[in-house]
This record gives C-alpha cells, sequence and structure tokens, in this order.
C-alpha cells in the first residue's frame, strides 16, 4: 500500500502506529526515493513544508490536528526539498 494512501486512512492512535511501521519499513526499503535520510535535514525539510504551506499552496492540506495530518507531515518532510 501506498504510504499516502495509508496515512488517508489514519484516524486512531492505533492506526498511527501501523502507519509509523510502514513508514519506517519504507526508508528501509527504499532510501533512494527519499530526500532526506538524516534527521536534521528531515525536521529541516518539515519546518519549510510546514512555513511554506498556505492557502495559495498548489496542495492544500487541512492543518487541523489529526493523526492523518501528522502522518502526511511525516510523509512529505521524507521527500520536500
Amino acid at each position: 500500500m501506498d504510504l499516502m494512501d495509508s496515512a488517508t486512512k489514519i484516524t486512531t492512535k492505533e492506526d498511527f502506529i501501523m502507519f509509523l511501521k510502514l513508514f519506517y519499513e519504507d526508508v528501509a526499503r527504499n532510501k533512494g526515493k527519499w530526500e532526506n535520510l538524516d534527521l536534521v535535514d528531515f525536521l529541516f525539510a518539515m519546518e519549510r513544508f510546514l512555513s511554506d504551506s498556505t492557502e495559495r499552496s498548489l496542495v492544500v492540506i487541512d492543518f487541523k490536528p489529526t493523526w492523518e495530518l501528522f502522518a502526511k507531515i511525516l510523509i512529505t518532510s521524507a521527500i520536500y526539498e
């Protein structure tokens, strides 16, 4: 299952825990697809993504805190440049 597809199905803490398992398995299998492998780069990308995201962004994200949102932020932080 695609990580973003799995993120859209998260509604509970338990769902998020299962997502995290898929997330770290994905980095182990697909390191070449990840832009930000080291923690400092990953956290910097997360900060940039959240700072750059506005109502006028190409991809509109509802920033109401949910487990799904947390998962989407992690996914985006892995690849955000």
